[in-house]
């Protein structure tokens, strides 16, 4: 079967982690949904000739669904609703309105009628209200013909990502056949940052998106107190575990530890999480990742433009499906298409 025949629709596109990847596995976009300006752009600078339909997708009727394929059979739906609501950082709010995208996603499918879906989330979805809405979605999908759907929290740093990040995903198969998850290939030996972010120590304001943060003295020294790998050196001077904004100077910083994280040149980083001050530090220099070593770590590739301000490229960044997880998933989807495709070819 010839891959360039594979097709695929992008949800919820963000950065375009999951519309990189599936290009990657040779598949056919037939388009892409994304509502949010900096997304928007950042699409359109990296691929300009991929259809993009920039709204909400709330707005968008099953009829411009239909009509935006071209006719063409979709054998895979991709997404990564909002998941605000169900994150695991911060507070959580099972009734975040923006959990209602999920059923979006569910809707498109039932639209489209994909041979294979993959919904990435955040683990709070299976673990909110006690695992309701994990079960829900479980269930509406073998409603609308999906009888074998599953769910599983997956580490990316099991499938070649130097991150551990964990996420859930939801896979589906329309014609009954039995899905399984892609093997694991380094749970016993991640890979770790010293291949992917080190190279561009030096480099910094030379590459698109890999501009330090410009850190206050007083940050920039606490900085320098902070181990390879966490923790806070015994002899860090007291003045530095206070606030240096002129209205905290007096108040003892809160989870300097937590926010504070410095990474391990031989480990896998923590999770990349959006936000402007959100990235870990590096592992060597004394100052948080910058977009673009985030972006390796998430396995862009360096050809990925991130634009909007910067934290708008974090959160991009930070909200993304890692390329390298998405291509895998990509690959192991089409390898069943092709088996199966040959089994009906010579019955």
């Amino acid at each position: 079967m010839n891959s360039e025949k594979l097709t695929f629709v992008d949800l919820f596109s963000g950065a375009g982690g999951f519309l990189r990847g599936f290009m990657d596995a040779g598949y056919h976009p037939l388009f892409s949904v994304e509502n949010w300006k900096p997304a928007i752009a950042t699409h359109k600078t990296n691929y300009p000739n991929i259809l993009l339909l920039p709204k909400d997708i709330r707005e968008i009727t099953d009829e411009e669904f239909i009509k935006n394929t071209n006719d063409e059979k979709v054998n895979v739906v991709v997404g990564g609703p909002p998941c605000q609501g169900f994150s695991t950082i911060g507070n959580r709010n099972p009734d975040d309105e923006r959990n209602n995208l999920i059923l979006e996603f569910l809707r498109v499918v039932n639209v489209l009628k994909p041979d294979y879906f993959i919904m990435e989330n955040v683990r709070g979805l299976v673990s909110s209200k006690k695992g309701y809405f994990r079960d829900i979605l479980l269930e509406k999908f073998k409603e609308i013909g999906y009888k074998n759907t599953k769910c599983k929290i997956i580490c990316a740093a099991d499938y070649g990502v130097p991150q551990k990040r964990y996420r859930v995903f939801f896979m589906g198969s329309k014609n009954g056949q039995e899905l399984e998850y892609p093997k694991e290939f380094t749970k016993e030996k991640p890979e770790i940052l010293r291949n992917h972010i080190m190279d561009l120590v030096g480099q910094e304001n030379n590459l698109p998106n890999h501009i330090p943060m410009k850190h206050n003295p007083i940050v920039k020294e606490r900085i320098s107190y902070i181990f390879e790998g966490g923790g806070i050196h015994p002899d860090i001077p007291e003045r530095l575990l206070k606030g240096s904004r002129s209205d905290f100077k007096n108040n003892k910083l809160k989870n300097f530890s937590h926010v504070y994280k410095r990474l391990h040149r031989d480990k896998p980083a923590t999770t990349m999480v959006p936000g402007h001050n959100a990235f870990p530090l590096h592992p060597t220099e004394d100052r948080s990742l910058t977009v673009r070593e985030a972006a390796r770590i998430q396995t862009f590739p360096d050809d990925v433009i991130f634009e909007g301000t910067r934290q708008e490229q974090c959160i991009q960044v930070g909200n993304a499906v890692p390329v390298k997880l998405s291509n895998v998933f990509a690959e192991h989807l089409k390898q069943i298409i092709i088996d199966q495709w040959v089994q009906i070819t010579t019955y």
